[in-house]
């Protein structure tokens, strides 16, 4: 079997309406993503996909010139995944606005999943295929109170879900108020669901504050909160991370932008973290997060991987997870704006929790998903 070409395309999935989040505060209005298909002469098509918060310009360019010439030229056979793999490791990126591949190491995965004819955790001699879901929800703007963050999650609960993620960064000025949420939130739910804090601060430009992130996380430890998310720029400034980590019993979590096992083993070395959270659609594709899982292994850490995407890459997440065995699936999901339905609009079937709040692993071959045939209405207005 032979590589013989490769596409890449640019995909909107609207929403019903307008979503401001506080992160921003510029109107979210649709998911996007880039989506590669790779091609062999057996007919077998593979795909991958990478979700992007900005525009990233001449991105299809980069995959057109640099990317499709080595597969089609040089790597040629579609199991050739770790030369593929090895070759663009060494040539380090930057934050998740950079260029990365990994979409079309997700592909050639597909493809080899789909020869065999199993999904990839099996073709891969995972076992586990539930893996428990959390609701990753974000922070609307304007802010919410503290009663309707209490109604949202109870909601979510009354739904199926065991365990949710807060996004509530822009509260951050002042501890106290992400602590009266979580209180708020224990009290009229207990501890029924596990409650997980992402503050969002490792990546943003403004100054950073040990002070508030010591204060939020023992705070959060009273609530038997599972674990603090992204306090601190652990890339930039590990030995400060570590200090964190070593000051609470909390556990610290971040690495959802990083790129290549190497940044994961240097935080690793340092103590920087308590859960690293590679993202297959950056850290560099499935087999880089297996990498990353190990490593976290032997420096008795644990990897839950990242995920804030679409479909395809919830799929290639949760074939992940099942090689890993993550305890947990980050499960987008914000009704209204983003559902499975939304989410998932180009996959015949979406993905769902079950009564217990978790998510079956796909078990079609590959990526274990199959791509409606309508799918291309959903490429962007420029990519047709």
């Amino acid at each position: 079997m032979k590589i013989v070409d490769m596409k890449c395309h640019v995909i909107e999935i609207p929403f019903s309406k307008e979503f401001r989040v506080a992160h921003s505060k510029k109107p979210i209005r649709s998911f996007q993503e880039y989506l590669v298909e790779i091609f062999t002469d057996e007919g077998i098509i593979g795909i991958g996909a990478c979700g992007f918060y900005q525009f990233i310009p001449n991105w299809g360019n980069y995959i057109e010139t640099s990317v499709k010439p080595f597969l089609v030229k040089e790597i040629v056979d579609p199991c050739s995944i770790e030369e593929f793999v090895t070759h663009f490791r060494v040539k380090p990126f930057g934050t998740n606005l950079s260029p990365r591949p990994c979409c079309v190491e997700m592909a050639l995965w597909d493809i080899v999943g789909k020869k065999a004819n199993l999904p990839i955790y099996k073709l891969l001699g995972g076992s586990n295929n539930i893996i428990k879901a959390y609701a990753s929800v974000l922070e609307p703007y304007p802010l919410l109170s503290v009663e309707e963050w209490v109604k949202f999650i109870k909601d979510l609960y009354n739904e199926g879900f065991k365990a949710v993620k807060l996004h509530i960064g822009a509260q951050w000025e002042d501890p106290q108020n992400i602590l009266n949420v979580v209180k708020a939130i224990r009290d009229e739910v207990d501890h029924k669901i596990e409650i997980m804090i992402d503050v969002m601060q490792a990546w943003l430009p403004h100054p950073y504050d040990f002070n508030a992130a010591l204060k939020l996380a023992r705070g959060l430890e009273k609530y038997g909160v599972t674990w603090l998310e992204e306090p601190l720029p652990h890339f930039n400034n590990p030995e400060l991370c570590a200090r964190l980590c070593n000051s609470v019993d909390i556990e610290i979590a971040g690495g959802g932008a990083m790129f290549g096992w190497p940044c994961y083993k240097n935080l690793l070395e340092k103590n920087a973290l308590d859960i690293v959270q590679p993202d297959v659609q950056f850290a560099g594709g499935i087999s880089e997060v297996r990498k990353i899982a190990f490593l976290a292994e032997v420096y008795g850490r644990r990897c839950i991987p990242h995920c804030f995407s679409s479909g395809i890459t919830l799929a290639a997440t949760l074939q992940v997870c099942s090689l890993i065995n993550s305890l947990y699936i980050e499960y987008p999901y914000h009704p209204p704006y983003i559902t499975p339905e939304v989410r998932d609009a180009m996959l015949k079937r979406p993905i769902t929790i079950d009564e217990n709040g978790n998510v079956k692993v796909p078990e079609g071959p590959g990526l274990g998903i199959e791509l409606k045939e309508s799918w291309k209405k959903y490429l962007y207005k420029q990519d047709v």
